[in-house]
């Protein structure tokens, strides 16, 4: 009895995590789509960040470019939260870039100086979203993966051999069964023959 509770509980643990794989894979597919477009965003943003700066340095030259951007301090700050989906822990990334105030003066610098900050400002905040996305897409993964481990040792190795143990009980069970019952009937053929005898 406790082997076939084993077997029922192990078959619903079997159908919960097919649940869960199913889950994680919609969730998988969505993630993947959009860390995609966040991606090609991103690729495009950080391209418009190199016109800039190839324009600055044109226009102001090397050494004006490194005087800028050691005294530039990125005024950025980055929350990282989690949430859980399905057991996995997924982060959340904020990015809070303050409002672009150019701690240079104007000798040496122009207006491709400040279009090149603008530009890079705007790339964080595609790339921390991108950053949230590409790590919980990592961690579904090896959650899915796991996954179908679990489902695996289910379905090829734990089930079938509960469903064994269960059917050779059964088995033994019934056999015994058959002995006691054959056992029985020789022994009343032998009380009824011994009663006969006796008269």
């Amino acid at each position: 009895m406790r082997l076939r509770e084993d077997l029922a509980f192990a078959r619903q643990g079997l159908e919960l995590l097919d649940r869960k794989k199913d889950s994680l894979m919609v969730r998988i597919y969505s993630l993947s789509s959009k860390a995609e477009r966040l991606r090609c965003r991103m690729n495009a943003s950080l391209e418009g960040a190199y016109g800039h700066f190839r324009r600055t340095l044109a226009a102001h030259g090397r050494l004006a470019c490194e005087r800028v951007s050691l005294g530039n301090e990125a005024g950025v700050t980055v929350q990282v939260q989690e949430k859980s989906f399905m057991g996995v822990s997924l982060p959340v990334v904020r990015i809070v870039v303050a409002p672009l105030m150019p701690p240079y003066g104007f000798l040496e610098t122009g207006l491709s100086m400040d279009a090149l900050a603008a530009s890079l400002r705007h790339s964080l905040a595609i790339v921390a979203e991108l950053a949230e996305v590409e790590i919980g897409l990592f961690r579904l993964v090896m959650e899915m993966r796991k996954t179908i481990k679990r489902i695996n040792a289910l379905e090829n190795i734990l089930i079938p051999l509960y469903e064994g143990t269960v059917k050779h009980m059964e088995e033994s069970l019934e056999e015994k069964e058959r002995e006691s019952v054959f056992q029985l009937k020789r022994r009343r053929n032998r009380r009824e023959e011994e009663g006969d005898e006796g008269l």
